[in-house]
């Protein structure tokens, strides 16, 4: 953290937004680089900043390098200050380093500055602000001081294309088991697919036939893609049953999940939700391919003073003026939390009753807002049975529903919670709890990992439970828990060991 006297030392500051950072598509080594600033008072020295999105299991690295260019002297010292800021220029995370030697083509930074989970899910709103990352590098002479203040600011956006279209499902009624339906998502530039969408209908013999949808990206061009699907119904209203956001890696993976009711729950609605035996979906997509646009916006100088008039003056930007906190608006929601006033639903486990409010849970589940926006039993009779679930993880859904926030979790609570997330499509809280779960994977709990994983069919941390058995081979092969998967599961044991001699 910076000390009373370097915020009275003259500096040079670069301010380097980020646009669609959460489509940041970049592995563990690799990073996405800010514009080439130069520091006039420090021998002309070029330099960059340098974002790690996912440079370990749960962690975003940030890193200040300068440049190996012919100007300058080989070796500078400097005082520096990197850090993450709100829409305020609030500094939420920062570190420093004093009498820093370096080098050309050498740099400092830390790999665990914060935690990934804190960035995209826990704290987002604070961190990505119309999902923009907004970070700051301050140096200082370590001998002598600058002449004035210098700010700089850049701009990085990484180019995003956004698609909506309906897919219309004709004689939906007749669909059997196992029969698909595709739609192909064009490229408008060479006409060339880049996208497959796929429904298709599972079980028929001895339960329901649930409606399950499959997204196929061409990895081979997407670097990222969030998707999100609703049905429209005969009013023209939508009801969101799907929404995720994935990075292309895999080249033969893809993504499934089902809709939020079954093919006879929906013929039973046939008037509401397929007119004509048309069922309507509303699609959502964005994609970033991998381009990149910098700029450097402009340069002031002495521009502290001038900031600090304009404040006296109160001649600041009206918007933020009467800016509210955000912790405020969080407070006043977790007051509501477990509080009878104006609780216009229950939610009811096997042994206790939660009084709750429709608009905040479907503001945060599609699930919920599909229940209390079409004439289902929860929203006529005002009370949602949960009895799958326990009475901790019911509390932990509605703590992070109304705050946003995790109490700390162990092993079953996580499992727990993942499955709660899951089942109400609650998908940054299921990211954090994968998250967990990654990162407290052992020996003795992988297959109930994978068990897990595939039951609510997440094949990204299906992937990563799969990886660490092979890499622990005999260690989990040779375990009691394995011996029972291969019981209660042959073919996902025999999916899983066979990775190990795939080449």
């Amino acid at each position: 953290m910076a000390t009373e006297n370097d915020s009275k030392r003259k500096c040079f500051t670069f301010i380097w937004k980020l646009e669609n950072a959460s489509y940041c598509w970049q592995r563990r080594t690799e990073c996405i680089q800010s514009p080439s600033f130069t520091v006039d008072e420090i021998h002309e020295t070029n330099w960059k900043l340098g974002l790690y999105p996912s440079i370990g299991r749960d962690n975003i690295g940030f890193w200040l390098q300068r440049q190996s260019d012919n100007n300058g002297v080989e070796s500078v010292a400097i005082d520096c200050e990197l850090a993450f800021l709100s829409s305020d220029g609030t500094a939420l995370r920062e570190f420093k380093r004093k009498n820093e030697e370096i080098r050309k083509a050498k740099g400092f930074g830390s790999f665990e500055s914060v935690s990934r989970k804190e960035v995209f899910f826990a704290r987002r709103s604070v961190y990505l602000p119309q999902d923009t990352l907004t970070v700051r590098c301050r140096m200082w002479k370590s001998v002598g001081e600058m002449s004035k203040d210098v700010q700089c600011f850049a701009r990085t956006r990484i180019t995003v294309e956004k698609r909506s279209f309906l897919w219309s499902i004709e004689n939906f009624s007749t669909l059997k088991s196992h029969e698909k339906k595709t739609y192909e998502i064009k490229s408008h530039d060479n006409g060339k697919n880049f996208m497959s969408l796929e429904l298709f209908l599972t079980g028929g013999l001895l339960c329901d036939e649930t409606i399950r949808f499959r997204i196929i990206p061409d990895y081979q061009n997407i670097k990222m893609s969030t998707f999100r699907l609703s049905v429209v119904d005969a009013s023209k209203n939508t009801a969101n049953c799907f929404q995720d956001e994935f990075c292309c890696r895999d080249p033969c993976g893809s993504k499934d999940f089902a809709l939020f009711c079954t093919k006879r729950e929906l013929l039973e609605k046939k008037n509401a939700y397929l007119p004509n035996d048309v069922l309507s979906l509303w699609c959502e997509c964005s994609f970033c391919f991998g381009t990149i646009q910098g700029e450097i916006e402009r340069v002031d100088s002495d521009c502290i003073a001038i900031a600090k008039k304009k404040s006296d003056n109160h001649s600041v930007d009206t918007e933020n003026e009467f800016s509210v906190p955000n912790c405020i608006l969080i407070d006043n929601l977790k007051s509501m939390l477990n509080n009878t006033s104006l609780s216009d639903v229950k939610l009811k486990t096997k042994s206790q009753t939660y009084p709750a409010h429709t608009f905040i849970l479907g503001a945060r589940s599609p699930v919920f807002k599909s229940m209390f926006s079409s004439d289902m039993k929860e929203k006529i009779n005002g009370c949602v049975d949960i009895e799958d679930l326990n009475d901790d993880t019911v509390l932990r859904l509605l703590r992070y529903i109304y705050s946003a926030e995790v109490e700390e979790l162990e092993w079953v609570s996580a499992n727990d919670l993942y499955d709660a997330a899951d089942k109400y499509q609650v998908l940054d809280l299921k990211g954090i709890c994968s998250s967990y779960l990654k990162s407290n994977l052992r020996v003795n709990n992988a297959c109930e990992a994978l068990v897990l994983a595939d039951l609510h069919q997440d094949e990204d941390l299906k992937r990563f439970v799969q990886d660490f058995i092979v890499r622990h081979g005999k260690d989990i092969i040779n375990s009691g828990e394995w011996e029972q998967l291969a019981e209660t599961n042959l073919k996902l044991a025999y999916e899983t060991k066979r990775l190990k001699f795939k080449e």
